[in-house]
């Protein structure tokens, strides 16, 4: 691999993320049960039509232990090397970690929402009551996370950001639902090289940023 080492400024570069990121900070998957709930079921729309409450108490434990976890390695590399990130993470631990330039595609736990007024409240209101009204218009809220069906959040901003691009980071994620997937394939059309970290982000991704036992800007086409 280290033929193929190459230098690039930081401030070209874009990162793509995706729940591999965050396995070292010990966040749930997709495959757990969280208060008895599965956590693949809350990203569907019918639970919190028909099991509101079921779905908000699983929501609230879930906030709980989300507010516990730490950003780790890759996270803070990725934030000390002030490279924007589009993520399809709603932990919002590159946040955490200082990240300024952040596009969160699905959404994040920070935050409820309205569907009746377009509201957004802090998440803090899903503890005021067992389930949660609109201070403005008194409907049910929702949470802040992109639901199954729903289009995904500022997909048109992302796209300028990879465009603009000289060289993408992808970082814990196949990349293979749309549009997201678009994101990777404006990237291949236009030869910009490519780094993808599948596994071990919390060692790539500093090693990569020249942070550990590298130079001050490396980065590395391919697969690693």
């Amino acid at each position: 691999m280290h033929r193929h080492l190459w230098t690039w400024p930081k401030s070209h570069l874009v990162a793509i993320t995706g729940a591999g990121i965050s396995v070292e900070s010990g966040l749930p998957t997709v495959d757990d049960i969280v208060a008895g709930v599965p956590l693949r079921s809350l990203f569907q729309p019918s639970i919190w039509r028909e099991q509101p409450l079921e779905a908000f108490h699983a929501f609230r434990v879930i906030v709980r232990e989300w507010q516990r976890k730490r950003p780790n390695r890759a996270h803070l590399a990725l934030a000390q090397a002030e490279i924007p990130i589009i993520t399809q993470n709603i932990d919002g631990l590159h946040r955490a970690a200082g990240s300024k330039r952040v596009i969160e595609l699905h959404g994040n736990l920070r935050e409820l929402r309205c569907d009746a007024c377009g509201g957004i409240f802090q998440s803090e209101l899903a503890w005021r009551e067992q389930l949660p009204k609109c201070p403005t218009c008194g409907e049910l809220l929702r949470p802040g996370f992109v639901l199954e069906g729903e289009e995904v959040r500022h997909i048109a901003r992302a796209l300028d950001w990879v465009t603009e691009a000289r060289g993408l980071l992808v970082v814990g994620t196949e990349l293979q639902m749309t549009p997201v997937r678009e994101l990777y394939e404006v990237a291949r059309r236009r030869n910009v090289p490519i780094a993808w970290v599948r596994d071990h982000a919390e060692d790539w991704v500093p090693y990569l940023l020249g942070q550990e036992g590298g130079s001050d800007s490396l980065f590395c086409p391919g697969e690693v």
